[in-house]
């Protein structure tokens, strides 16, 4: 990070600290040892960052994995979930494309019932049987990237990739997350500290930014 990016989010922080204070004495008590370790939060914020784009929160969620001993096999793990629930997302909203597809075609109505909560197992069913060979090797990944390996299962789904499907806003992802968390054995608690590790990513995206903000105000000043 450049020291214009350091000088302009200082400038930010200053302005009202306050609400810098209170934002960072949150921020940090997320982050500090819980059922869930200090470096498997840097991991599940690593693979939130990668969700949120914010290559500051990339830089910083990697150097502070790394001091708190994560291995690069365990750091690469972590991208790799983030890959998954990206997919994730558009995956399971296929199955409005293709249940609007079916609608239409048959000149029946779009507008009837709730799309987030019914069983788009059909739609998902059709989609694998048109993508054919597409879908045998997307299925191959998706096996393999939730495997037991450097990180275990129980973080990499249950709790890692459900805070990767929150910040995805993948209402499907964050069941299939929860099901399987549940089998690794995944608590309750422990699902309310990963949300919490991903609420603090998403807004640390927005800190991010405003660098460009400061930057911006200080030309009109």
């Amino acid at each position: 990070m450049s020291e214009d990016y350091e000088k302009y989010i200082d400038k930010f922080e200053n302005l009202v600290p306050e609400l810098s204070g209170t934002w960072n004495t949150y921020s940090e008590e997320v982050f500090k040892e819980g059922l869930i370790s200090v470096k498997d939060k840097q991991l599940i914020a690593l693979a939130c960052a990668h969700i949120t784009e914010s290559s500051p929160c990339i830089r910083l969620r990697t150097r502070l994995a790394k001091e708190l001993g994560a291995t690069d096999e365990e750091i690469a793990e972590s991208v790799y979930i983030a890959m998954r629930l990206a997919m994730g997302q558009p995956y399971a909203f296929s199955s409005i494309a293709l249940e609007n597809f079916d609608l239409m075609k048959n000149k029946e109505s779009v507008l009837k019932g709730y799309f987030i909560s019914k069983n788009i197992t059909p739609q998902i069913q059709d989609f694998h049987k048109i993508s054919g060979e597409k879908h045998e090797k997307f299925s191959a990944f998706h096996n393999i990237v939730y495997e037991d390996g450097h990180l275990t299962k129980k973080l990499k789904k249950g709790l890692m990739g459900l805070a990767c499907a929150i910040l995805a806003k993948c209402p499907w992802c964050i069941r299939s997350c929860v099901r399987d968390g549940l089998q690794e054995g995944v608590t309750k608690e422990e699902i309310v500290e990963a949300i919490n590790v991903a609420m603090v990513m998403n807004a640390s995206a927005n800190l991010a930014k405003t660098s460009v903000t400061m930057e911006t105000a200080e030309k009109y000043s």
